[in-house]
């Protein structure tokens, strides 16, 4: 754009600049040159303003300017980086927003053709049923539709016999889960029976042990008293 609207010795100007400070500087200097007619834009209407931008002097004073008059502006101009990502993150979500739309506008412009070609068939075929017959075409539809009753009613009948079968064989498990219970509380009677009786048993023993232990104990005293008396009249007969 630049090339072809402004003089030739600016236009090298502004390529030293390219080459010096890379591409970025181009849009420093579209900033500057849309400063300088900021007045006029902003009093011009939306379609006056493309006008303007395409065949108006938009250029017109840095084509009469001093070559360094542009490449000045351009340098005053301070550009925000953190602006310029968020601005490019907004512009990269909006199109990204335009290309899901408009993916979605051509799907469902696909489909819409897909339902006119579907529907163009349907009425077609309708049409070719009531040119071959209409009492042919209602017995076909009818014998379908006694298949499909058929068919359902048989569905029917087996989903009642699952039923009924699924009824049986719950009732069948709970009463034999509760015989399994009932059995098992009598185990665990029988169990806790011979529980307590092996703990009376036990009991008993310990009692029968400890009347053992004082038996002996106390004949172990009758014999220390036997064998002292002994002693004793064996020393007197001595």
């Amino acid at each position: 754009m630049f090339a072809y609207r402004l003089p030739i010795e600016l236009t090298f100007r502004l390529f030293d600049v390219v080459f010096a400070e890379g591409l970025d500087c181009l849009l420093r200097v579209a900033i500057a040159v849309l400063k300088r007619s900021q007045t006029r834009l902003l009093s011009l209407e939306f379609e006056a303003i493309l006008q303007y931008l395409n065949d108006g002097p938009l250029f017109a004073f840095y084509s009469h300017a001093a070559p360094d008059m542009m490449v000045r502006d351009s340098n005053q101009v301070s550009l925000n980086a953190r602006l310029l990502q968020r601005l490019r993150r907004q512009y990269i979500e909006e199109m990204q927003r335009k290309l899901a739309e408009e993916d979605e506008s051509n799907k469902l412009r696909t489909e819409h053709e897909q339902l006119k070609q579907e529907c163009a068939q349907l009425r077609s075929t309708l049409e070719e049923l009531k040119q071959s017959g209409g009492a042919d075409s209602r017995q076909s539809l009818q014998l379908e539709l006694d298949k499909q009753r058929d068919e359902n009613q048989r569905l029917a009948q087996t989903v009642s016999e699952l039923e009924l079968r699924i009824k049986d064989e719950r009732s069948t498990a709970e009463a034999q889960l509760k015989a399994d219970m009932d059995q098992l509380a009598q185990k665990n009677v029988q169990l806790t029976i011979k529980n307590q009786q092996l703990e009376d048993g036990l009991q008993d023993m310990e009692e029968a042990l400890v009347q053992i232990k004082m038996l002996y104990a106390e004949s172990e005293n009758q014999r220390e008293l036997m064998t002292a008396k002994f002693e004793n009249l064996k020393k007197a007969l001595t």
